[in-house]
């Protein structure tokens, strides 16, 4: 795949959208929602069926939609984020405790990711694998017990070190095998640096924010062999503008930035749902938006305010329950009694701002995918201007790990079988 050159018509597609991804739907409240075609709006607007709509929040519209400009919208998606399948290999040797106490999330994705750092692990001829950001170190244990790697797990939580170092003594497979554990902190040079010299494999599952920028870096930098590398939590790069466009490529080319709320976007998860699961999130929609809508209109609070969450159980009871809740929460004084709350939330024309505030949300939770996608092909890019192979290739079922695409660099004369 030629990153530049999907990189390039990643940013051409979102460029037309920026006011969509760069904007929660709440701050376009109380003025109109300009930026959404009244036509895409309308046509959401009649797609009632709960499985037509759990299909639209996981981005199929294949046969939902009959406009035209809606149709190329969600085919250009679904053709911008078309990415390879990560290569398979014989499945990874398992016993009656390599999963014990392991989530079937975690379980899914050590499945998928540690016959790859195996192959490459002998394919590449290096001393260690490193895991990076691994918490208690499953992965990293799971590679010690089942094929016998050596691995050094870094993380700067040493709680998370020491539960890690009281399991794998508990159930090591074999005595001399052990999990070697780190407290350091990860970035682009000290102690980190130092120990990428020593012809180490840093791999990184579902590192937060910058902390993947650092390890892509570093490992750039140190010319380790090769890496792999899966981002997540991308908000969290609001703070640090020198780890977006990264690469020269992306720099010299009109690169986009994406703040806030886009970064938010790009992570968020698009999980298959049942009816139960779709009922609850349109309940929290409704309540979300309607206290917006009150706030702003009767309180002149007009910015888009953190309530925290709700426990589940609030959503089930009237918005007046829910409403008065969180203006305890925001230290705000009640002006309207329960009645008055919730004849507001029945009113016709709150009802109707609302629902058109869900639908143009159906259409900007769809370019989350492509905004994750232009962070990843930056780094991608910035690997391949450092002298590396790059694989960018989807890991997981998306439904069970929607941070599922993965970063395999192969530093250019390096043999493997990927």
């Amino acid at each position: 795949m030629n990153y530049r050159e999907r990189f390039i018509k990643v940013r051409d597609f979102l460029k037309p959208y920026q006011r969509m991804w760069e904007n929660e739907i709440m701050l376009t409240y109380p003025g109109p929602l300009s930026e959404y075609p009244e036509a895409w709006l309308e046509e959401l607007l009649q797609i009632q069926a709960k499985a037509d709509v759990i299909r639209l929040e996981l981005k199929d519209a294949e046969g939902l939609v009959a406009g035209h400009e809606l149709q190329a919208f969600y085919r250009s998606i679904q053709d911008l984020c078309l990415l390879p399948p990560a290569p398979t290999y014989p499945p990874m040797p398992e016993d009656a405790w390599t999963w014990l106490y392991v989530i079937p999330k975690k379980q899914h994705e050590i499945r998928r990711l540690a016959p790859h750092v195996y192959n490459l692990y002998h394919s590449l001829g290096v001393r260690e694998v490193v895991d990076i950001g691994g918490g208690i170190g499953l992965f990293a244990q799971t590679l010690t017990n089942n094929y016998q790697l050596p691995v050094t797990s870094v993380d700067m939580n040493a709680e998370f070190q020491r539960t890690g170092r009281l399991r794998h003594e508990k159930n090591a497979r074999d005595p001399k095998n052990i999990v070697r554990y780190l407290h350091m902190k990860v970035e682009d040079g000290g102690d980190f640096q130092e120990l990428l010299k020593e012809n180490v494999f840093p791999v990184g599952l579902h590192t937060c924010g910058a902390l993947a920028v650092d390890i892509i870096r570093a490992g750039a930098h140190a010319k380790v062999p090769g890496l792999v590398n899966f981002g997540c939590c991308y908000q969290t790069l609001d703070a640090r503008p020198d780890f977006q466009n990264i690469s020269h490529f992306a720099q010299n080319n009109g690169p986009l930035w994406l703040n806030q709320f886009a970064l938010t976007l790009s992570c968020r998860a698009h999980r298959k749902m049942d009816e139960k699961t779709y009922d609850l999130k349109l309940k929290v929609k409704l309540y979300r938006y309607a206290i917006h809508l009150l706030l702003t209109d009767h309180y002149g609070l007009t910015d888009v305010l953190s309530l925290g969450n709700s426990p589940h159980s609030l959503y089930g009871r009237p918005f007046s329950a829910y409403a008065l809740e969180q203006l305890r929460r925001l230290s705000v004084t009640a002006t309207h009694t329960e009645q008055q709350l919730d004849e507001f939330f029945a009113q016709e024309h709150v009802q109707k701002t609302i629902h058109r505030m869900i639908a143009a949300g159906l259409i900007r939770d769809a370019l989350g995918r492509v905004l994750e996608l232009y962070l990843l092909l930056d780094r991608a890019i910035f690997l391949e201007e450092n002298a590396y192979t790059v694989h960018l290739e989807e890991f997981f079922d998306e439904d069970i790990s929607p941070r599922n695409i993965g970063i395999t660099a192969l530093r250019q004369g390096q043999s493997c079988e990927t």
